[in-house]
């Protein structure tokens, strides 16, 4: 849909097909903003409409953004690139003002001129879509969101062809998307497309291939699963040549995973050992990045009200906050819920799931060592009437 900076500026919650009432907060708010005099430069308007935005002067901060891209719009025309980013600046700005209806309006438009300047396909527009992806997930419509996620992928294939090296970037964040929406299986299809790409243009034992492999991996872990990624991923570290530091004792610090979880507590620590001596031995600093603090593994978020029955209905964000010890074997201990909201309505499922998970053990001088007072936070969806 495309819409002028004046049709923006009346009709956005129509265009958009929602309704949504706008919050009231912001309209008695003063601005500690100059205001800028007619004859303004229009990207001297659109810098303090995101100076606005940062000071939480939404109402002040769409005005501003209206007139800086009615004045571009004057003197470019109406689908000039120019326009692009103040579009996004003024979609961050509904964003941020719970206004989403208005915010994908506004993408929509900056993705069409995107489009129409630089090709239905162009890679620019990315990070358009990756924007419109979160208005949407933050709404709640996550099968909008996967479909924009969808879109995104299908643009690298368009644009480089399903077997260049060049979409392989595209495949590693739609997998990324599909993890953080727990949609494991999908994530593992994306990550073996990967390995599919490399191996029809590298060497079989290439460091390259690790990454994936790792991913894949720690999917095995989550899910269970006993596939060949492992055997593959140790084949590679001992046949494979010119693996960078990192790369390998990344891989190896994976494998700990794996057996610490599957019950092979001798070999996962060993794994860590030697993940830590790979580093150390290179004089590579980032082994503060492994090891420097425990990490989870195989944590599980215990499904919510809203996980059980799909979230049709509207909901709330809850957060809950647990203390406790993790062993030099990777286990919690003395897990104490210290705050929720709701209060009650999740402790037990999270202190139950904290108390199954395995984390990955800090070291210290390369062994593992148990870490007092560690603080988990995490968010779940409820419902309003819970």
């Amino acid at each position: 849909m495309m819409l002028t900076a004046v049709g923006l500026a009346l009709g956005l919650s129509v265009a958009a097909g929602w309704t949504q009432e706008r919050p009231a907060t912001d309209a008695a708010a003063p601005a500690s903003s100059a205001s800028p005099g007619d004859d303004a430069d229009p990207l001297t308007l659109i810098a303090l409409g995101a100076v606005q935005t940062d000071l939480n002067e939404f109402a002040a901060a769409e005005g501003t953004y209206l007139r800086g891209i009615e004045r571009l719009t004057a003197a470019h025309g109406e689908f000039a690139p120019i326009l692009i980013d103040p579009y996004r600046g003024l979609a961050q700005v509904y964003v941020r003002s719970s206004r989403s209806p208005e915010a994908l309006t506004v993408l929509e438009h900056a993705q069409h001129i995107s489009q129409r300047n630089y090709g239905l396909f162009n890679v620019e527009q990315t990070i358009i879509l990756d924007e419109m992806s979160e208005v949407y997930a933050a709404a709640g419509d996550t099968r909008s969101a996967q479909e924009i996620q969808q879109e995104r992928l299908n643009i690298g294939l368009r644009r480089f062809g399903e077997d260049d090296l060049d979409v392989i970037p595209f495949r590693y964040h739609l997998a990324e998307y599909y993890e953080l929406s727990r949609m494991h299986g999908r994530a593992r299809e994306q990550y073996e497309d990967v390995i599919e790409i490399q191996e029809s243009h590298l060497d079989r034992y290439s460091g390259d291939l690790l990454k994936p492999l790792r991913e894949i991996v720690r999917i095995d872990i989550l899910t269970g699963d006993r596939s060949s990624a492992r055997h593959r991923l140790q084949e590679i570290l001992e046949l494979g040549t010119q693996i960078p530091a990192m790369d390998r004792a990344r891989s190896l610090a994976v494998l700990g995973d794996w057996a610490l979880t599957n019950g092979q507590l001798a070999l996962g620590l060993s794994h860590y050992r030697d993940a830590d001596a790979v580093l150390a031995a290179d004089g590579d600093s980032r082994v503060v990045e492994l090891f420097s603090s425990p990490a989870l593994i195989n944590f599980i978020p215990p499904p919510s009200p809203v996980d059980r029955t799909g979230g049709s209905e509207p909901y709330e964000w809850g957060a809950i906050s647990a203390d406790f010890e993790i062993s030099a074997e990777g286990r919690a201990r003395n897990v104490r819920i210290v705050a929720a909201t709701p209060p009650g309505l999740m402790d037990a499922r999270y202190r139950a799931r904290l108390m199954e998970s395995y984390f990955r053990p800090r070291l210290v001088a390369g062994e593992p060592v148990a870490t007092p007072h560690v603080r988990f936070t995490h968010q779940f969806r409820y419902f309003r009437a819970d």
